[in-house]
């Protein structure tokens, strides 16, 4: 539970920056929406990623587990692609702001993920040592 807020915590805080940012330093007000929806997109995918391994850490069976990671994992690069798509050909936002944020939000939230569920899913309590 700890893991998660810290998670949601990262989420809220990076994406708020890059609004902060975009708008700050930006003087095209499309490129600062474009970079604030990237990060929104890349905050919402990566709270799905989280839910989804709660949900699949909960099942008894690996099967159910990897049917939510990976089913999800499908659905959010559906939705992903989709978000750049939206954004670029019906809003007509700049692709270079949008797509480098997207691509640096997500990282940044990778590799967040990655260190928590390491440590959660390797700390003594769990391994009964």
């Amino acid at each position: 539970m700890i893991a998660t807020r810290q998670f949601a915590a990262t989420l809220a805080a990076t994406t708020v920056s890059s609004g902060v940012a975009a708008v700050a330093f930006v003087d095209e007000s499309a490129t600062g929406t474009a970079v604030l929806c990237a990060a929104t997109l890349s905050s919402f995918n990566a709270l799905c990623a989280l839910g989804l391994a709660e949900i699949g850490a909960t099942r008894k069976s690996t099967k159910a587990f990897f049917g939510a990671v990976f089913g999800g994992m499908l659905a959010r690069m559906a939705t992903t692609l989709a978000g750049l798509f939206v954004a670029v050909r019906i809003f007509h936002l700049p692709i270079a702001p949008f797509t480098v944020t997207l691509l640096g939000c997500t990282a940044v939230f990778t590799a967040v993920e990655t260190a928590i569920w390491s440590r959660q899913n390797f700390s003594s309590q769990v391994q009964g040592s």
